[in-house]
C-alpha cells in the first residue's frame, strides 16, 4: 500500500512543475481579469494601481449605479407608457425658451458675445431634465 501512495522520485518533481505551471496560469489570468475589469470601471485608469479588493468594490458600485440608471429609465418609460408624463414641456416653459432665443442677452456669454443655440441633443436633455 505504501509504494502505491508514493510515486518514483523521477516522477513527482514532474507532477509538482506541472501543478506550479498551472497555478502560475491560473494566477496570471486572474491577474489579466483585474487588468481588464480596472479598464471598465471609473477611476480604473488613474494614476495608483487598485488593488483586487478596490477594483470589486469598484466594480459592484458602478453596477449598482448602472442598475439604478435602468431602473430609473424603465421609470420613465413607463410613465409615458401610462400617459402620466408628456414629452411636450409646458407652454410657461416654452414661452421663456422662445423669449430667451429671441434675446441678444443670455446667461451663456463667451468672448466674443455670441450666442450659439442649443443642439438637438442639448434641447432634447433640457427637455428630459424638466419632467422631473
Amino acid at each position: 500500500m505504501e509504494s502505491s501512495a508514493k510515486m518514483e522520485p523521477h516522477q513527482q518533481p514532474a507532477a509538482v512543475a506541472r501543478r506550479n505551471e498551472r497555478e502560475r496560469n491560473r494566477v496570471k489570468l486572474v491577474n489579466l481579469g483585474f487588468a481588464t475589469l480596472r479598464e471598465h470601471v471609473p477611476n480604473g485608469a488613474a494614476n495608483k494601481k487598485m488593488s483586487k479588493v478596490e477594483t470589486l468594490r469598484s466594480a459592484v458600485e458602478y453596477i449598482r449605479a448602472l442598475q439604478q440608471l435602468l431602473d430609473e429609465h424603465d421609470a420613465v418609460s413607463a410613465a409615458f407608457q401610462a400617459g402620466v408624463l408628456s414629452p411636450t414641456i409646458s407652454p410657461n416653459y416654452s414661452n421663456d425658451l422662445n423669449s430667451m432665443a429671441g434675446s441678444p442677452v443670455s446667461s451663456y456669454s463667451s468672448d466674443e458675445g455670441s450666442y450659439d443655440p442649443l443642439s438637438p441633443e442639448e434641447q432634447e436633455l433640457l427637455d428630459f431634465t424638466n419632467w422631473f
